[in-house]
């Protein structure tokens, strides 16, 4: 199982080559979210934390560490978080989400 440090790092990791070059990735742990398969980890751009300019944002800014050690993944914009989440673990999401 993935620890959380484990996890983030790889969120990180995998941030920076998707955004290479487009974005300062700045994790947000204090608005990730553990769940019993993965970890949604939420980021954001520096450039949008300095600025407020939702032009200089990442569209996508939640990014999804399977705690199997598979590799980190966007949630399909047609899913919510929770969902997706469920929908790698094999389980059906909590009701309401």
């Amino acid at each position: 199982m993935l620890s959380r440090d484990e996890a983030f790092a790889s969120a990180l990791e995998y941030l920076t080559q998707a955004y290479a070059g487009q974005y300062t990735i700045v994790l947000q742990p204090e608005k990730s979210t553990e769940y019993p398969a993965a970890w949604a980890v939420r980021f954001d751009s520096q450039e949008y934390l300095d600025t407020g300019d939702l032009g200089r944002s990442p569209f996508v800014r939640v990014v999804v560490v399977p705690k199997d050690g598979s590799g980190p993944r966007f949630p399909p914009s047609h899913q919510t978080v929770e969902e997706f989440v469920a929908e790698l673990s094999g389980t059906t999401p909590p009701t309401g989400a």
